[in-house]
């Protein structure tokens, strides 16, 4: 596949690293256990399971990503500022992936820390390289940063720009991504109730491409789907705590495709999943008000959902890179469970990732 990368022989070590001694360092809950150890009920069950020799590559598309995290570290593809120069505190689109600095502001909007180390988080669970124990669902993966906000607005172009130009399509006065995404992570919500048609003509186009396209259900307390993840064709993911149930925040609609681990509220009893949040790679200000990297459970949000799907199947596509997504619809019985119905959608037929049996192969 043009967009499925060889693995080349530096990353032998990572390999090594999965199969071996930093699993007995940790393995985050929302993975799974070895050696037979009892696992968290919602965990996706991906940990006994290498990458393949293809390497995937996958767009986050989100607040940027803060590349000296040692979380990400080999872990990241040149990226883009896709915020337009209206909305853009530094004037203009460019190579400059990084989000805004701590605590500026856009008039009277502040830039909260929180927003600031989304995609940072959000990358890390995708392909962290398991520094600090912060390991993504998949290690080998690559990570395209786009960034699409920041202390501003942003705008609706901007988010047409960001999808086109994670997927090697062409936009206007930006040179050509170098490596087009094979999997887009969109960890955001909140667009019209129904898809937009120009947004649903670009993801159809990009879906053309055998691009897979990746959305947070959103984080609106049982109501429906908003775009993107309303929009035909994108993989819509809402969210489960630890115990396998939908969590309370998580958007409900029978249109969701699946549901995985986003967290919530910890939970009774002496589990390792009962902290009910997911290990992330973040920034916290040191004694100076200066960034200091973290590694710390504070994932909660179909936000942090989404990228456990795309970071499976960026796995699953490691050992089967021709697969399409409708292969992945066709199969997802084979790597999903049964959720427990929540009443106020009596049409909901809720499935949750759980991928330990379709990696044997390559």
């Amino acid at each position: 596949m043009g967009n499925s990368l060889a693995l080349p022989a530096q990353w032998a070590c990572i390999l090594v690293l999965w199969s071996g001694l930093s699993w007995g360092q940790e393995i985050p809950w929302h993975l799974g256990r070895v050696g037979g150890a009892q696992a968290a009920p919602s965990a996706i069950n991906t940990a006994t399971n290498q990458p393949g020799p293809h390497r995937i590559v996958v767009a986050v598309i989100d607040s940027g990503v803060i590349a000296s995290h040692p979380s990400l570290e080999g872990q990241l593809l040149p990226g883009y500022d896709m915020v337009s120069g209206r909305n853009n505190l530094r004037n203009s689109r460019s190579g400059n992936f990084n989000p805004d600095e701590r605590n500026v502001q856009c008039g009277e909007r502040l830039l909260s820390a929180s927003f600031r180390v989304h995609g940072t988080e959000v990358a890390s669970l995708i392909a962290g390289n398991g520094v600090g124990g912060v390991w993504g669902v998949n290690p080998a993966a690559k990570i395209v940063p786009v960034r699409l906000f920041g202390a501003c607005a942003t705008s609706r172009q901007d988010l047409l720009d960001a999808i086109a130009w994670a997927a090697g399509l062409p936009v206007k006065d930006v040179p050509d991504n170098p490596h087009p995404a094979r999997i887009i992570n969109l960890s955001l919500s909140g667009g019209y109730a129904s898809c937009g048609a120009d947004l649903q003509r670009l993801i159809s186009r990009v879906l053309e491409q055998n691009i897979f396209v990746v959305a947070a259900a959103g984080n609106n307390f049982h109501k429906s789907l908003q775009e993107p993840a309303n929009c035909k064709g994108v993989i819509s993911v809402g969210a489960l705590d630890a115990n396998n149930h939908i969590a309370p925040y998580s958007a409900l609609d029978p249109r969701t495709v699946v549901y995985a681990p986003g967290g919530g509220p910890a939970l009774s009893g002496h589990g390792e999943w009962s902290v009910n949040k997911l290990k992330v790679a973040s920034y916290e200000p040191n004694f100076f008000g200066q960034d200091r990297p973290s590694s710390q459970h504070r994932g909660v949000g179909t936000s942090y959902a989404a990228p456990i799907v795309a970071g499976f199947i960026s796995l699953w596509l490691s050992h089967h890179p021709s697969k399409t997504q409708a292969d992945f619809m066709n199969e997802i019985h084979q790597f999903s469970r049964q959720v427990e119905p929540v009443a106020a959608c009596a049409s909901c037929v809720p499935r949750g990732l759980a991928g330990l049996p379709v990696m044997k192969g390559s």
